[in-house]
């Protein structure tokens, strides 16, 4: 089955934003379509930033949409660590880096992300970045 790597910022456009790709995603990932990889760091950037931006009405339901997950998997930190070094070269942002290390950790198929800084560093050439756009027509 597919697998897919999504960032943070398809959970916060997809949740706050019903009528966009980023949303599409999300009720596909609702749907079980696909299996969605998520971190430890994944999950508590996105409470963090609901909690900091919309409340924590807001946080608790990210925080149930992202442990309700029918097709989820995650990856911890001992896991995702071992490929820092293998990575840090690649990915200027410090943030992203345990994104992209998550994603190689369990050989995921897709990474979607809207952060178009990301990708177009170095890392570009190993990751298989896609928009929500681009990969809902890929799905």
């Amino acid at each position: 089955m597919l697998r897919a790597y999504l960032d943070t910022n398809v959970y916060v456009r997809g949740l706050l934003y019903p009528d966009t790709k980023s949303a599409m995603v999300l009720e596909e990932v609702a749907r079980g379509t696909f299996t969605v990889i998520q971190s430890d760091y994944l999950y508590d950037e996105v409470i963090r930033w609901f909690k900091t931006n919309k409340g924590k009405d807001w946080a608790g339901r990210a925080r149930l949409f992202m442990l309700t997950v029918p097709r989820g998997m995650t990856v911890t930190k001992p896991k995702w660590s071992l490929f820092l070094d293998k990575c840090k070269s690649y990915v200027s942002d410090t943030d992203d880096l345990p994104h992209i290390c998550a994603y190689f950790s369990t050989d995921c198929d897709y990474f979607v992300t809207t952060n178009r800084a990301l990708t177009q560093q170095k890392i570009k050439k190993l990751v298989k970045f896609r928009s929500p756009t681009e990969f809902m027509e890929e799905l």
